[in-house]
């Protein structure tokens, strides 16, 4: 049984390690502790600036193929096709941001009238009142409201207005600075997407070189890896798009002939959305089918309102139920192993808890990036354990070539037998 991996040497590593780990864990919430705000500081101005890097260097995957192609093909200079697949890149975005809150917009606004008209006045009474008194609690919990009552029922002196002007600038502050840091988001992220699309192999060589000389060939390898995953990922993303898009514009094209007051070219806009909340694994498909359900039971409404009756949109929502679970199904067991691969074959439990992690810290673009991140993750992880391995099987031949030579000296040092000349027994005094 080979016991290395219990050897004296690894045992004192092994609480090196923890007893590291442990120290810099109460370190940092000592610290926190005495510099709360001065923490709180630093992490968030790290946050606004790692933020859109993050983001620009996802995107740049998709930016960088399409300003080498436009380098290429149109001949245009690499500066400018990076600039001009930036824009296309955001104007596409804007694009799809737009037409969704359109819809969405009119779609609930829809539903909110043929609600209102279907109950009573007194359910909406009732309606209204729960949401006033919603409001209403929630600002009796703030520091505002609590100053206004005190200077209301008191008077106003100069320290009540003092402390309402403090809170009235603490809650502007906070909001400018929210403001500040969206608006810094979208300036700092097409300025980070360009320098890593034209110098990506620089700026991470210059990076590796900041690491110990030891710990280099990790690092250059650790960024091939990543790199092929990230590319990989978002290649297979795109064409799972361009599928669930095909899938939808096709089976909703067709029901669209069969359902009145359905335009073949809604069914269009819903295929493009479904398409693209795909790239929230798991939660985004669900997130995209609720566009054509919203619009089917708005129809119904409507109909219910005009009472004509009928059941036909209801069927419209189950059909469509239907076919989101027969693409699921397809997406589960033959598009995703064949289009994505094993490279980033991740855990469906996984993929959840780097949701919740991701979305934790980077917000909403940390959902986005939960699985293409969880991916460099798991590159780095087998990256080690292959280290690992490899150590372990060289430890395993050095104990072997150690017991051949032992052997060997065994042999050497050990006299031969002395033999009579006849090949009979030795005589006593041959023994001797």
């Amino acid at each position: 049984m080979n016991k290395s991996w219990l050897s004296k040497e690894r045992l004192i590593q092994y609480l090196l390690i923890i007893s590291i780990i442990t120290v810099s864990i109460i370190g940092l919430y000592v610290l926190q502790l005495l510099t709360r705000d001065a923490l709180l500081k630093i992490f968030n101005a790290i946050n606004n600036v790692l933020i859109p890097f993050v983001i620009a260097f996802f995107l740049s995957f998709i930016i960088g193929p399409l300003s080498t192609w436009m380098h290429e093909k149109l001949k245009i200079k690499r500066s400018l096709a990076i600039v001009f697949a930036i824009l296309i890149g955001i104007i596409f975005i804007l694009a799809i941001l737009g037409i969704a809150i359109y819809f969405i917009v009119t779609q609930l606004s829809a539903v909110l009238n043929s609600l209102l008209l279907l109950i009573d006045n007194t359910s909406l009474e009732g309606i209204i009142n729960d949401v006033i008194a919603l409001i209403t609690d929630y600002f009796a919990n703030s520091d505002i409201t609590d100053i206004i009552d005190e200077m209301s029922q008191n008077g106003a002196s100069v320290e009540r207005i003092i402390l309402l002007a403090g809170s009235l600038l603490a809650s502007l502050t906070r909001f400018t600075s929210s403001f500040v840091s969206v608006i810094m988001v979208f300036v700092l992220t097409p300025v980070f997407m360009f320098w890593l699309v034209k110098e990506k192999t620089l700026i991470f060589t210059t990076l590796s070189k900041v690491a110990p000389k030891g710990f280099r060939p990790h690092v250059v390898e650790l960024g091939k890896r990543s790199d092929v995953v990230i590319r990989n990922y978002f290649k297979g993303q795109g064409l799972m798009m361009l599928i669930i898009f095909g899938f939808f514009s096709v089976t909703l094209g067709a029901l669209s002939f069969f359902i009145p007051d359905f335009p073949f070219y809604y069914a269009i806009v819903f295929a493009t959305l479904m398409g693209l909340f795909n790239i929230i694994p798991y939660i985004g498909a669900w997130l995209g089918v609720l566009a054509p359900i919203i619009f089917l039971l708005t129809k119904h409404l409507e109909m219910q309102q005009s009472l004509l009756g009928g059941n036909i949109f209801l069927i419209a929502i189950v059909i469509v139920i239907a076919l989101q679970l027969i693409e699921q199904g397809l997406e589960g067991s033959i598009i995703q192993p064949n289009v994505l691969g094993k490279q980033v074959h991740i855990h469906p439990l996984a993929i959840l808890s780097a949701l919740l992690f991701f979305g934790g810290v980077f917000g909403f673009v940390g959902v986005l990036l939960a699985v293409p991140l969880t991916g460099t993750i798991k590159a780095a992880l087998e990256y080690f354990g292959e280290i690992n391995d490899e150590n372990e099987k060289k430890e395993k031949i050095l104990i072997e070539e150690e017991k051949k030579k032992g052997e060997v000296k065994e042999k050497v040092t050990t006299p031969p037998k002395k033999k009579s000349i006849l090949g009979g027994k030795p005589k006593n005094g041959d023994q001797k």
